[in-house]
């Protein structure tokens, strides 16, 4: 599961000290995960089960007996899935400064396909930028997603379409064919790329790590697709295989890359999470 650190322009933990609060969120995963297992040896992650026996009306001063059972223990699959769901609890408290369990309903993002690709397919080595909006020449710019990987910086726009076909072309729309349906019109999502890439290479002049734009459609396809590029276009047919090799060349968290992250938050906006969810 790739760690968001950043949701819109919502304030971040990570903005005050990225490296300081990143081993910070280390630690607390570890204990966290140390105190479930404990309970979860001891049977104590489920409520006792209750049951209630009516006693015959002559005992009218106790009509009802109450018996605790011993809970069911959940299995080691319930366990880890429970797990995981703390995980991306805690990593969206990290990334939304004052966001709560109870705010969770509330957050029509988490529900969007391209956040929960990347929060669930990408592995922990990565960080990402969820539409990051950046102060950009006097105003706020949202940008494409942002995946910041050890040695790669991945600006990345999501089509969802199912077994459709995107056909590619320089107009500022693209003809996206469904298999069932009639045709409609979708925005180019290189010119979002485009932009990003214009605006990170000024925040990241020196950066040593590759800058990769990338349209990815895991569930659809390509047409037209230029035979000179500089985005990628991963379809259904070779996102898995490209998947596995954007996580492999991510084995470990590097200190370059905890800094390239840091100057991206410093030119992010800020505003804080109460705010956010009142708009």
């Amino acid at each position: 599961m790739a760690i968001p650190i950043k949701i819109f322009d919502v304030t971040s933990k990570y903005e005050r000290n990225m490296l300081d609060q990143f081993n910070r969120f280390q630690e607390y995963v570890e204990s966290d995960i140390a105190r479930m297992r404990r309970l979860h040896e001891s049977n104590r992650l489920n409520p006792p089960e209750i049951m209630e026996f009516e006693n015959p009306w002559w005992k009218f001063w106790r009509r009802t007996e109450r018996i605790e059972l011993e809970p069911t223990p959940l299995s080691e699959t319930q366990f880890q899935a429970l797990l995981a769901n703390r995980r991306h609890i805690q990593k969206l408290q990290f990334a939304c400064e004052g966001a709560t369990e109870a705010d969770m309903p509330f957050l029509p993002f988490l529900r969007e396909y391209g956040y929960r690709k990347m929060v669930t397919e990408w592995n922990d080595q990565h960080f990402f930028m969820y539409r990051p909006v950046v102060e950009w020449n006097g105003a706020t710019v949202e940008l494409s997603h942002l995946i910041i990987g050890p040695s790669h910086l991945y600006l990345v726009e999501w089509l969802d379409g199912d077994r459709s076909i995107y056909h590619i072309s320089k107009q500022k729309t693209w003809i996206h064919q469904p298999l069932k349906g009639e045709n409609k019109r979708v925005v180019n999502p290189l010119i979002a790329l485009t932009r990003t890439e214009e605006i990170i290479r000024q925040f990241l002049p020196s950066y040593d790590g590759v800058i990769q734009k990338v349209t990815v459609a895991p569930e659809g396809y390509f047409d037209h697709v230029p035979e000179t590029r500089s985005t990628q276009f991963i379809s259904r047919s070779d996102y898995e295989s490209w998947l596995k090799q954007v996580n492999t060349r991510a084995p470990i968290v590097k200190a370059q890359q905890i800094r390239d992250v840091a100057k991206l938050l410093d030119a992010t906006a800020q505003m804080p999470f109460r705010q956010f969810l009142d708009q």
